[in-house]
């Protein structure tokens, strides 16, 4: 009965903090005061348990956020009238006792003891001795950033991609049949659908842990009609950070465009869009990130294209609705470290 507790206690520790990291907690563990001939088995074996349950280890207590605590003594029982004695025969021999400390305030967190005659039955309960210990410790350092989290958690990036938007217009008119002068030659123009690649640069400030704001320069070389010309503009995305797991993040955001229509085949200018995304981003170094951007922008308004067929066809003006799906890759990288958020 005793295993089946410890090991329901074990996987339900385990279940709580399944899909959380402990990694940023530096634990420190003292040497086993006590007796001699137990300590360097206590320290060597609390240390695997700790590393094993996901927790870092750090040699210098000064770096530490917490620190385990172990002594090895007799099992002495002591009687109401002050005096003592070894246990007896049947009794364990020796008590582990264990407690730890928050280095930054040097208070007791935890303090138990474990009672054993061979110290190999340690084994079986050592694992759940360290849950029980770290059960009330924060999952993160709070106010800190690890050094492997930082990438992500930086006042500033400056970000460049390369993008393959993919524009589709339809026309408005109630007939998609556009007639010559003479009523002798017909042309369909109902929609078009053409691939616009480009370039974006963009500054984006993280304000907020989960809020930032981006502000770009987006070129386009080409036109939904298929010429091959230069299209400045500009964008902003207001973006709400997710940061599920140390090496990736998650940025869906919202997103306004403007851009000259610079190409003689519009009328319109300038054109406004608005729309949504979503940038999937990749730890790529200590300060930056690869990502992948795919986003969504409708058009506001007509977009109102001139008649590719000439001046002689009619209408002279095509009025269209637009909207664009794009997807872009590319790599920001992040200057000025923010605080951790407090938990």
């Amino acid at each position: 009965m005793k295993k089946l507790l410890n090991l329901l206690f074990l996987l339900t520790a385990a279940m709580s903090v399944y899909a959380q990291t402990r990694e940023d907690i530096l634990i420190y563990i003292a040497p086993v005061a006590g007796m001699p001939e137990h300590a360097a088995f206590f320290h060597d074996h609390f240390e695997m348990e700790v590393f094993a349950a996901n927790y870092s280890i750090t040699d210098n207590p000064r770096d530490a956020d917490y620190i385990f605590q172990l002594e090895a003594k007799p099992n002495i029982i002591v009687y109401d009238d002050g005096s003592e004695e070894a246990a007896p025969p049947g009794e364990p021999q020796y008590v582990l006792q264990l407690d730890l400390i928050r280095v930054e305030d040097d208070v007791e967190i935890v303090s138990f003891a474990f009672f054993f005659t061979e110290r190999e039955d340690i084994y079986e309960h050592s694992l759940t001795m360290v849950y029980q210990a770290m059960a009330n410790v924060p999952i993160t350092r709070l106010g800190h950033v690890d050094e492997s989290d930082r990438w992500r958690n930086k006042w500033l990036y400056i970000r460049m991609s390369f993008d393959y938007p993919v524009v589709t217009t339809h026309q408005l008119l109630s007939s998609p049949t556009i007639a010559h002068s003479n009523d002798t030659d017909f042309l369909t123009l109902d929609h078009m659908v053409r691939a616009v690649p480009g370039l974006t640069v963009g500054l984006e400030l993280q304000f907020l842990d989960w809020m930032s704001a981006e502000i770009g320069f987006i070129c386009r070389f080409g036109d939904a009609s298929g010429n091959y010309t230069f299209i400045p503009g500009a964008e902003l995305q207001l973006k709400f950070p997710i940061k599920p797991a140390r090496y990736f993040m998650l940025e869906p955001y919202v997103i306004t465009q403007t851009k000259a229509n610079t190409s003689q085949s519009y009328r319109s200018f300038p054109w406004l869009g608005v729309g949504a995304g979503f940038q999937f981003g990749i730890k790529g170094g200590e300060s930056g990130a690869f990502f992948i951007d795919i986003n969504f922008v409708y058009s506001v308004g007509d977009v109102v294209m001139k008649n590719p067929a000439g001046t002689d066809w009619y209408p002279r003006d095509i009025k269209y609705r637009r909207y664009s799906v794009g997807i872009g890759f590319g790599y920001k990288l992040g200057f000025f470290d923010r605080p951790a958020p407090s938990e």
